[in-house]
């Protein structure tokens, strides 16, 4: 019998109306271009064409505004929610479980929720933005607000929100120094439309008592008078809307108030706040004002609370929330653990994926405290490669060691932080039930200084926590693992075997031989026709592979990849050395690639969690990479997805990871990709580019041997035409379910399925271009739904 759920629907009208505004907005745009362009060239003729220009524009995008309001709709089940949405050339479908639900937003949009009575709710989980689901335009977006967090509590989220810790409004300074901020970009803005109108209107005296003239004075009218007043207007809303938001942390939650016409209410549940940090600049310092944001768990998770006066207090009062999570996450780690030992206590089989499952969090009244600073002699020390350049080199020594000396590092009993205060200031804190992984790194530099350096991961924070430059023997390293979860006293089990061969190395590196060999043939070609001069690099050229070989031989006996009951410990560099410590139940994907030939390879363990790749200035590029382990040079690789997924599992212990202990998996279905997707176009595009067609041949060839697996507990792809990769992701780690058709799966009969994992930016693993795509939907939905 199935599961009774409520389906919801858009209202028509005003789920169309922004997509309608869009269209026509975009088709006036165009049109205009095209009458300034025709008055240019004095050909009014083509005026005539302007009818089938809108026909053109217009058609599609009203048709295809209704298509998407007849495929929007919504489901809301008992314990997952569901969006169904598409286009005229395409249908989706995204699922998430209420479990992993970290963020809802009511949102009610000014003249839309007036003149309908509509709103949106959107909702967020654990895993990337692609995986949020949005309630657009539903009447009574109130009652299916309340009805999605009364799921959540049905689902073990507490949300009563009785007790207020700590409610806090932006001031008047805050949000005039707000309006500022921005308002720098607006008067920018602001400049360039005036100049743009009154460039327009200078052109008149060129073409003035024309018909282009006409046309750009009205333009020039209204660019420089309605755009400047928009501008300012914008700058009025903003202060108007920042004095209106108001924060609220409860007891069990994180609420929050925004919007002076739009209005959005918001909770977070304490339960996935996965940290928070304060960022202050020398003139918030001046004016008493804090940034505060929170992290939830998931990647692209925060909240920015802006601009707040009392922002140490919200600080205080989020940090109280996030050892009230603690605790409740050691209730449930004794609870599990206690069913365990009462099921092999009755002679039942232990469900060992809760073994693995269960973080052991260190009670915080044995737990191990401490407040670390930095050796200002280490963090200094790398800056004598700059004395050559010795203005350069003091700025930068006093800079280091002013950090070095302001910069506090505390351990607490439920959290972790990192301060620093001068001039400006930032504080950083981690809870540790949050932690996916320790890395520990030291440099022949941390050898001189006794030092070594921290990094703590966190499924939710963009960046690691840094205990940076610290003396070895002010650190309790095993107290700290304990505290993240980790056990370092258990010894390990179990370890990969590698070897280094100059066979195998050879093989792995035929792609760079042969771009050495297109290099060389250059170089010759150029001595012909130049100067044989140019040949004296050719020797050096020639030998390079040598340092290569033995940097890679090195590398590889300073690897290391051993495995113990509970977590996975890596060691890697030569010189830079540095260990890795991720529990079993933090990874979320397993992949290898198998060198040709040979069943070596390379072993990556993805860990959850991400950070944002910064550059040699210490800026953010925006680019997020996920936290992962890799060993290189591994043997019996084809094994090896196999049995680690074994032993997150428990099929198998830490000691068998290297023996013949696993058994064949039953394979619920096997999908292969159609070529046609990817071949067709290139072939089209080809016929411009014939180049393309070599192309089409490889990566067709390479859909071909592709092959889709589901299996009993988990999704695998096999794959390569030359090294053979294999990637598996779990059931049990899956975080959220898409299902997508598009155009060319429409037209070639078939689409893809999109498996998103907690704490990642992009899918972890997309089952693309495969006939049977619903069915794999069905039987993954069916069978990970089973392990919640």
């Amino acid at each position: 019998m199935p599961v009774e759920h409520r389906e919801l629907k858009p209202k028509m009208t005003p789920f169309l109306w922004p997509r309608l505004a869009g269209a026509f907005v975009v088709t006036g745009a165009v049109s205009l271009m095209f009458v300034i362009g025709v008055l240019a060239v004095d050909v009014k003729v083509l005026l005539a064409a302007l009818p089938v220009l809108w026909v053109v524009i217009l058609v599609p995008s009203l048709y295809g505004a209704y298509v998407a309001f007849k495929k929007e709709r919504y489901e809301i089940h008992t314990d997952h929610l569901v969006c169904h949405r598409g286009g005229l050339l395409s249908d989706g479908r995204t699922e998430l479980d209420v479990r992993n639900i970290t963020h809802v937003r009511l949102r009610l949009p000014f003249l839309r929720h007036r003149l309908f009575g509509i709103g949106d709710v959107r909702v967020e989980s654990a895993g990337s933005a692609a995986s949020e689901i949005t309630f657009e335009s539903i009447i009574g977006p109130e009652v299916v607000f309340e009805e999605v967090v009364e799921k959540m509590r049905a689902n073990g989220y507490a949300l009563e929100q009785g007790k207020v810790l700590h409610e806090e409004s932006p001031g008047v300074v805050g949000a005039l120094t707000d309006v500022v901020q921005v308002g720098i970009g607006g008067g920018v803005s602001l400049l360039f439309l005036l100049s743009f109108g009154v460039g327009l209107l200078a052109d008149i005296s060129v073409n003035g008592g024309s018909a282009l003239g006409a046309v750009l004075m009205v333009l020039g009218l209204f660019v420089s008078v309605i755009g400047p007043v928009s501008v300012l207007a914008g700058l009025v809303i903003r202060y108007l809307d920042m004095t209106r938001r108001t924060y609220v942390v409860y007891d069990d939650a994180v609420a929050y108030k925004e919007g002076f016409l739009t209005v959005d209410n918001a909770l977070i549940p304490y339960e996935n706040i996965a940290d928070a940090s304060t960022n202050r600049t020398i003139f918030d310092q001046m004016l008493g004002l804090y940034d505060v944001k929170v992290s939830c768990q998931g990647s692209g998770s925060e909240i920015l609370f802006r601009r707040l006066s009392r922002g140490e207090a919200l600080q205080s009062a989020i940090s109280d929330l996030v050892a009230k999570a603690g605790a409740k996450a050691r209730e449930v780690t004794e609870q599990q653990a206690s069913t365990e030992e009462d099921a092999t206590a009755d002679g039942e089989p232990a469900s060992s994926s809760n073994v693995i499952a269960a973080r052991k969090l260190v009670n915080p009244d044995e737990a191990w405290t401490a407040e670390l600073k930095m050796n200002p002699g280490r963090a200094v020390a790398p800056l004598l490669v700059t004395l050559p350049f010795f203005p350069v080199w003091l700025i930068a020594t006093v800079g280091m060691y002013i950090k070095a000396s302001r910069t506090v590092f505390t351990i607490g009993p439920n959290t972790m932080a990192n301060s620093y205060n001068f001039l400006g200031s930032t504080h950083q804190e981690f809870a540790y039930d949050k932690v996916t992984g320790v890395q520990v790194s030291r440099s022949p530099i941390d050898g001189l200084f006794k030092t070594l350096t921290v990094q703590i991961w966190s499924i939710g924070a963009p960046q690691p926590l840094r205990i940076a430059h610290v003396a070895e023997d002010s650190i309790n390293l095993p107290a700290l693992l304990r505290q993240c979860g980790i056990d370092a006293s258990n010894p390990a089990e179990g370890a990969l075997k590698q070897s280094f061969g100059p066979k195998v190395w050879a093989i792995q590196n035929v792609p760079a031989f042969v771009t050495l060999t297109f290099i060389l043939l250059g170089l010759l070609f150029a001595a012909v026709f130049t100067s044989p001069l140019i040949l004296i690099v050719a020797p050096f050229l020639l030998l390079l592979p040598l340092p290569m070989a033995v940097v890679t031989r090195l590398r590889v006996n300073r690897q290391k990849l051993t495995f113990h009951k509970e977590h996975l410990e890596a060691q890697t560099g030569i010189f830079y050395r540095d260990h890795v410590y991720v529990r079993y139940n933090d990874v979320k994907k397993v992949s290898t690639s198998r060198i040709p030939f040979t069943d070596q390879g390379t072993l990556t363990v993805y860990v959850a969690g991400e950070r944002i790749q910064k550059n040699e200035k210490g800026q953010d590029t925006g680019m997020k990479i996920p936290y992962s382990l890799t060993g290189a040079y591994i043997e019996g690789i084809s094994l090896k997805v196999d049995a680690i997924d074994a032993l997150m599992l428990g099929q198998i212990t830490a000691g068998q990871i290297e023996g013949e202990h696993v058994q064949d998996a039953d394979v619920l279905s096997v999908s292969e990709p159609s070529v046609a997707n990817t071949v067709v176009p290139l072939v089209v595009i080809g016929i411009l580019f014939p180049p393309l067609w070599i192309g089409a041949i490889i990566v067709g060839w390479q859909a071909k041997v592709r092959r889709y697996m589901v299996e009993a507990d988990r999704v695998v792809i096999r794959d390569g035409i030359v090294f053979k990769s294999i990637t598996s992701v779990l059931f049990q780690k899956i975080d959220s379910l898409q299902q997508h058709q598009g155009a060319l799966g429409k037209a070639f009969g078939n689409g893809q399925v999109t498996i998103l994992t907690a704490g990642s930016s992009r899918p972890d693993l997309v089952v693309a271009n495969v006939p049977d795509y619903q069915d794999v939907y069905a039987t993954i939905r069916k069978h990970y739904g089973k392990s919640l």
